[in-house]
């Protein structure tokens, strides 16, 4: 009788794929430092130690994911021919990795000094080759103006990373498209006059006399550079200049820190939103003021805004869960406010719409190279207009300032 002896199983050919697509699932669930290796082994259905045959560790698995993705981008970009085809490939690949841009924004301060500086190196190799097909198409732009309208078409491009509403495919990739064009169109730009500004304000500035003050204004930048499971509540003190136990007399932990910062910053968008309501006499007029203002804080040390998308989920469940109503109940209503300058516009397809034009306005703002060239946060709100396909300075009438009054 012939005995059959079993054999091994074959490891698959793309078990490394395998195990990058399980990573990016769980890093873009749970966090970097949330998950664990057996949390991606399982996902994958192989052990932990399965993993170390193909990654050194987690961080080697986080850097492969963000360079991997920034690579195939390049590459899409490379294989293009001219400006419309390189938009084709780039609006392909955002929807195919909507996880990706979300990753960067949150985790790329977690990779290695090396790494982290090959990813920047990548980001603004993918700014300056679309630049170049940019200045191509249209050669009277200088560089700056090339760069911006890059970098704000590539901010623009990762707003499906930050959102779940739904549209089909092929009226998705319409729509990106056709705000992409229209920051390619734009004659905002035509000297470099329209892009410089003061310098904006980096340092620390007055300290607050309340000691909770103090900790909420120490607390947000450092969360911003560091993200929030990195940062201890000791740091957060020392940097307020308190220390001791002193400290839980105002937070009971970094949570309630967390929690109070992103409340405070959705109270103030709603004030602004409110406050454009009352002065304007046009939606678009109301929705240029909402804009102007939603740059003006996106690009301040202190602004919480930025962790309104990457550091909400830290919060404890009900609490994130109210935040997050208070913050899509402002996105409602801008989208409310653009139905009413384009009726032409779907409920979802202005709701994916705005959401892109804010995205542009909160990620440019905080941009190197925004930050380097002292590029003017008007100049921005009135590019995210243009991808509404809106009049960026509408004549509605209103007799007070068109942008909140923060300084930049």
């Amino acid at each position: 009788m012939n005995v059959k002896t079993a054999q091994p199983a074959r490891r698959p050919a793309d078990r490394k794929a395998q195990i990058l697509a399980a990573a990016t699932e769980c890093f873009h669930r749970s966090g970097y430092h949330a998950t664990g290796m057996e949390d991606i082994a399982a996902a994958v259905g192989i052990t932990a130690g399965a993993l170390y045959r193909h990654f050194r560790g987690k961080q080697d698995l986080l850097s492969r994911v963000l360079l991997d993705g920034l690579d195939t981008l390049a590459a899409a970009m490379a294989e293009a021919g001219d400006l419309d085809a390189m938009t084709g490939a780039m609006v392909g690949f955002t929807l195919d990795h909507r996880s990706l841009p979300l990753l960067l924004e949150r985790e790329t301060r977690n990779l290695a000094e090396q790494d982290r500086a090959a990813v920047l190196s990548r980001q603004s190799a993918h700014a300056a080759v679309l630049a170049g097909a940019i200045r191509g198409h249209r050669p009277e732009l200088d560089e700056t103006a090339g760069l911006l309208i890059a970098w704000c078409t590539l901010a623009l491009l990762t707003s499906p990373s930050y959102h779940d509403v739904a549209l089909p495919r092929p009226r998705y990739e319409e729509l990106l498209r056709a705000q992409a064009s229209a920051l390619y169109r734009t004659a905002l730009l035509p000297g470099p006059e329209r892009l410089t500004g003061p310098p904006r304000r980096t340092g620390p500035g007055i300290a607050p006399v309340s000691r909770r003050e103090a900790l909420l204004a120490a607390a947000i930048p450092l969360f911003k550079q560091r993200g929030f499971q990195q940062v201890s509540m000791e740091e957060i003190g020392a940097a307020a200049g308190i220390t001791g136990p002193s400290i839980y007399n105002h937070f009971a932990g970094k949570a309630e820190i967390l929690d109070a910062a992103l409340h405070r910053e959705a109270e103030v968008l709603h004030f602004v939103l409110a406050r454009a309501l009352t002065e304007s006499r046009s939606a678009g007029g109301a929705l240029r003021r909402v804009l102007r203002a939603y740059a003006s804080l996106s690009g301040m040390r202190t602004s919480a805004t930025p962790l309104l998308v990457g550091e909400i989920a830290f919060l404890p469940r009900e609490r994130r869960e109210r935040m997050i109503r208070v913050r899509n109940g402002f996105i409602n209503e801008c989208v409310a406010l653009l139905r009413a300058s384009r009726p032409d516009m779907a409920e979802n397809q202005a709701a994916v719409a705005m959401r892109g034009a804010l995205v542009l306005v909160n990620v440019t703002s905080r941009a190197r190279f925004t930050l380097e060239r002292a590029i003017p946060t008007q100049v921005l709100a009135d590019l995210a207009m243009e991808t509404l396909a809106l009049d960026p300075a509408p004549d509605d009438g209103g007799t007070a300032r068109d942008d909140f009054p923060v300084s930049q």
